[in-house]
């Protein structure tokens, strides 16, 4: 009897299930045919009871319900019948709102909501938690704009490619993070229209935000204030514009925009503000009057285990050039299996935070559909089917590669990279220096490579040339062996500035202060532990002063001489978080603090070295942003050596002054001489700080505005061992002062942004400032790039 009434219970729960059976729609907008999220959907017979549509503009309604009311601000209300619907589509007609302020009893009634908000974001920000892993599912989608204007060539790329997009990727992962900072993301499957390396899509999953409760919002490294930061109701115009309930919560829906006259970034939008704790419920943000480049964040919260709001699903649009063709990158996320606060530790976090196991490619078409919100639909699997065509028959992988090349300063070809940073260079030593370089590829030997470089100088007439092995280790420590052989010439001094191999920076142009080296090294570069690399090195070199020199040591003088020295570095990434990708590890860039410290020991008798010595070189660089006043970078850099050694082994090279070639250098004294002042111990200080648009971000005349404080003393023991040779010392302390306005002139560049010039005026006082009143003053240009 028991039995039988079982299996009637179950017969009567599955009839129930089925009876109740729930039906899908799509909101879209009547114009423009786009899906409209976070409509709110009443059912009209069951009181306070409804839902709203998702990101997708996706909502389900039960075959109980017969009439539904759809509301959404900017458009009608809609009241409709179930059975007067013969289409899964509804569509909604838009209607022009005004975005004002209301005033009721002296106060606009959403800054209440607003500061509540404000007030419960610790509590509401899903980094606050302890802990939590998630899986996502990610799609994303490239596609012409075709809301505005094109060109020719891109409407024959339109019509060439009819009823597909440009490119899809599809990503599952699953995701961990423990608080404060350690996260890993670990892909599980991936497909990529045309490409058959995972890498691509990889890097195409790097601009959505994971949550809408941070100060600012970080888009293409562009701070937008959020409108429920601190204070935002006198940075931001608030209107309530609706309020409904949901069960037993109310669901407020604000707008927002920028007031007039502001001097910040900002973003546009509606929040949906859950009266449960006074949470983001979903937002859609746009970012307001921004150029070359448009960003749309939709997000969409859900309230886990009666405890936690967390996000469920996550889109983002950029729109990227304006007027004659622009495309459009739509991304979509989708989180499930979200566990708050679970069992992790730091052991349980790899060194790189994004992982790609081998293999990801290779899912079936039953493994996706477990994760796909939808079913693909007709273009999407177009898509795949002809750019996977395409890829195959131009070997689409192979010419993608070489952006990643290119940003190493290379050129792929069949078994050797191009060393395109030894084709030109420019200082004013040699004048212009032509030459070659190769590097061995994979094509070759994977995690090998062998290369030599020759170039002439046409104004010292003089041939440079070396090569160099290269070894790269697989393994999660990233070790890395070189063994370097060079004939060449290197500028004097040892500073932490002029480091940067890359002769198109106007602090290498302006070198002129040269010794010939013919030098050989060796050197290991490792992943010590969590947020710390080093290296090791040796180097021995005879080395020739190009100028008018003589060291005086005990009581000899010293012209050439030899010098072996062995190095050992350290750097400290605070918050430091790495991928690894086309198989480099890669550091996002973050404005947590970095130091570096290098110890350089002379070795003496060692391949007839003539120096025993100890020297020590330090820098702290951090940049943070300040609410209504913009961001700082400052960088402490400190130097020191226990001995005498010759000109070229001391420090110098720290100023950027040349009439002729007058570029803002940052980190660089701008109103010193690159080889004024000598120094064995030293002390800097570089502060810049950009308030941003301070006239107005409206118009033309936009530029950034920046001001420079900069500081240094040093000394020198020993004078009077260095002869033939002008120099001063810092043994007193050094100041300027200096503003730019960057980006002052801009000049469209194929439309996708603006090409920047700017102009700064910096002035040296104090103990240091020079006995004509304008040899004190440096006026100097700026170049930068900017989508606004």
């Amino acid at each position: 009897m028991m039995r039988y009434l079982f299996l009637l219970t179950f017969l009567l729960i599955n009839f129930e299930a089925f009876t109740q059976t729930n039906i899908k729609f799509i909101l879209i907008d009547d114009t423009t045919e786009q899906v409209i999220p976070f409509a709110n959907v009443l059912f009209s017979e069951l009181e306070n009871k409804g839902t709203s549509t998702d990101i997708d503009g996706v909502f389900y309604v039960s075959n109980t319900v017969k009439t539904i009311t759809i509301s959404y601000v900017g458009y009608e209300t809609k009241e409709i019948k179930l059975d007067d619907i013969n289409s899964q589509i509804i569509r909604l007609k838009s209607k022009f709102s005004e975005l004002d302020e209301v005033i009721i009893d002296g106060e606009n009634p959403a800054h209440r909501i607003i500061r509540n908000v404000v007030a419960n974001k610790a509590i509401n920000n899903p980094e606050n938690l302890e802990s939590y892993t998630y899986k996502s599912y990610d799609k994303i989608v490239v596609d012409v704009d075709d809301s505005k204007p094109m060109n020719d060539s891109l409407k024959e790329t339109q019509t060439f490619l009819k009823d597909s997009y440009f490119f899809i990727t599809e990503t599952i992962a699953k995701h961990k993070y423990l608080k404060p900072r350690f996260s890993e993301d670990s892909i599980i499957a991936i497909r990529t229209s045309g490409l058959k390396d995972p890498n691509f899509a990889v890097l195409a999953n790097a601009f959505q935000p994971f949550s809408f409760y941070n100060e600012h919002i970080e888009l293409f490294e562009t701070p937008y204030l959020n409108p429920i930061s601190k204070g935002s109701t006198k940075k931001y115009k608030f209107r309530l514009k609706e309020e409904y309930l949901k069960g037993k919560d109310t669901v407020f829906v604000i707008s927002f925009e920028p007031k007039t006259n502001r001097n910040f970034e900002g973003l546009k939008g509606l929040l949906y503000i859950n009266s449960n704790r006074y949470a983001v419920e979903s937002v859609d943000a746009s970012t307001f009057n921004s150029g070359k480049i448009d960003f749309t964040i939709q997000q969409k919260y859900k309230f886990i285990n009666n405890q936690y709001w967390f996000p469920e699903q996550l889109n983002f649009v950029i729109i990227l050039g304006q007027g004659f063709g622009s495309f459009k990158y739509v991304g979509k996320s989708y989180l499930s299996e979200i566990t708050p606060n679970a069992t992790l530790e730091k052991k349980d976090f790899p060194f790189v935070s994004l992982t790609l196991p081998k293999n990801v490619g290779g899912r079936d078409s039953k493994y996706w559909d477990d994760y796909r919100r939808e079913a693909l639909d007709k273009r999407e699997l177009r898509t795949y089917a002809l750019i996977d065509s395409i890829g195959d028959k131009i070997k689409l992988d192979k010419y993608l590669s070489i952006p990643q090349k290119l940003f190493e300063g290379k050129y792929p070809l069949k078994y050797v990279d191009i060393d395109l940073l030894n084709i030109i260079r420019f200082n004013k030593y040699e004048g212009t220096r032509l030459g070659a370089g190769f590097y061995t590829n994979d094509d070759i030997l994977k995690n090998v490579s062998l290369g030599a470089f020759a170039g002439y100088g046409f104004k010292d007439d003089t041939w440079k040339y070396g090569g160099e092995l290269e070894i790269d280790v697989p393994g999660k420590k990233d070790i890395s062996f070189n063994l370097k052989y060079e004939n060449s010439i290197r500028e004097v001094g040892t500073y932490s500035g002029n480091k940067v191999n890359n002769p198109f920076v106007s602090r290498n142009i302006i070198a002129s202060q040269m010794d010939a080296i013919e030098s050989y090294s060796i050197r290991t570069d490792m992943k010590l532990l969590r947020n710390i690399n080093w290296f090791l090195g040796f180097n021995t070199a005879k080395i020739n002063p190009l100028y008018n020199y003589q060291f005086i040591q005990n009581n000899n003088s010293v012209t050439g001489y030899n010098n072996s020295e062995v190095t050992i570095g350290v750097g400290y990434h605070v918050n430091e978080k790495l991928i690894n990708s086309f198989g480099t590890t890669t550091r996002l860039a973050n404005d947590a603090p970095v130091l570096k410290l290098i110890y350089s020991r002379g070795l003496e008798g060692a391949f007839e070295s003539n120096f025993s010595y100890n020297k020590l070189c330090f820098t702290l660089d951090h940049s943070f942003m300040t609410k209504g006043i913009g961001r700082t970078t400052y960088r402490l850099d400190l130097g020191y050596i226990d001995t005498a050694l010759p000109y070229g082994l001391l420090f110098t090279g720290e100023g950027t002054l040349d009439r002729q070639i007058p570029f803002v250098v940052k980190n660089y004294f701008q109103t010193v001489t690159p080889y004024e002042f000598l120094s064995d111990r030293y002390a800097h200080l570089f502060i810049t700080h950009n308030f941003g648009r301070l006239f107005n971000n409206k118009g033309y005349f936009q530029p950034d505005i920046l001001l420079y404080n900069n500081v240094g003393i040093g000394d020198l023991d020993h004078n009077e061992y260095h002869q033939n040779i002008e120099f001063k010392t810092k043994n007193h302390l050094f100041l300027e002062t200096g503003l730019e306005l960057h980006n002052l002139i801009k000049v469209p560049f194929q439309n996708l942004g603006y090409l920047g010039m700017g102009f700064g005026a910096f002035y040296r006082y104090g103990y240091h400032n020079l006995e004509k009143s304008s040899d004190n003053f440096a006026l100097k240009y700026s170049v930068g790039f900017t989508f606004k």
